[in-house]
């Protein structure tokens, strides 16, 4: 039977490897083509499950700040990726 506080815990572990994985990528010995999407794809992933875990404990005002603050990262994506098809 499944339970919110596991949920939460697997959120936060989650959270914890996609912050791991932010950093790896963010200090690569070789830099990658994608690599400045991939970073901000990352912590935009990180934002989510912050949303997530703060949604599952009932705290609203940290989940959407948190959203909003995943929002932001995508949109970044997006502007680079908008700004790499334009120069095509």
């Amino acid at each position: 039977m499944n339970t919110s506080n596991e949920a939460i815990t697997k959120l936060e572990q989650a959270l914890g490897t996609t912050k791991e994985a932010a950093n790896v990528i963010d200090n690569l010995i070789a830099a990658h083509d994608y690599q400045d999407v991939a970073s901000l794809v990352t912590q935009a992933a990180a934002k989510l499950l912050e949303a997530a875990s703060a949604l599952m404990q009932s705290n609203d005002e940290a989940g959407l700040v948190a959203l909003e603050g995943a929002d932001d990262l995508l949109d970044a994506v997006y502007d680079i990726i908008d700004g790499e098809t334009d120069e095509e």
